[in-house]
């Protein structure tokens, strides 16, 4: 009788570690951009070439209700819609002021990267906004507003 109750509980103890170890693997947490905003941390090109811009407060994405996008772009101002689905990322309707922001001004590559989008992803707690160019990328860092010095 105790080989018994001792196979069961040794068949019992099995079962339960081939079904935890037979689960598929949680899938990464689906990342929510509305009402977040982030600041342009580098532009990442080709032969590990990085764009840094002198002012990343100039270079904002939040991402708004109703799938709406505000773009601060150096000197000038843009908005867009997007839409996700789960890692996928697309910005369409994207219009922008023109002004001529002095040099050396990411404006253009910064515009070009964000109408190529196609994907992102989350590193430690930088969005990653990833073009259909394989070596072109660009990283963001959450952005806080925090008033100037008083």
């Amino acid at each position: 009788m105790r080989f018994i109750i001792t196979n069961r509980w040794c068949l019992l103890a099995l079962l339960s570690l081939t079904a935890i170890t037979s689960q598929p693997a949680i899938a990464q947490q689906a990342i929510e951009l509305e009402n977040t905003s982030w600041q342009l941390v580098a532009i990442h090109a080709a032969n590990d070439t990085a764009f840094v811009p002198a002012n990343p407060e100039n270079h904002l994405l939040r991402f708004r209700l109703d799938n709406r996008l505000q773009i601060e772009a150096d000197c000038n101002q843009a908005g867009a819609t997007y839409s996700q689905d789960a890692d996928s990322l697309t910005i369409t309707e994207l219009v922008t002021t023109r002004k001529l922001c002095v040099a050396p001004s990411l404006f253009n590559r910064y515009i070009l990267n964000l109408m190529r989008t196609q994907a992102l992803r989350i590193e430690g707690e930088n969005l990653i906004i990833l073009t259909d160019l394989p070596s072109e990328w660009m990283e963001f860092e959450p952005y806080v507003f925090t008033p100037g010095g008083f």
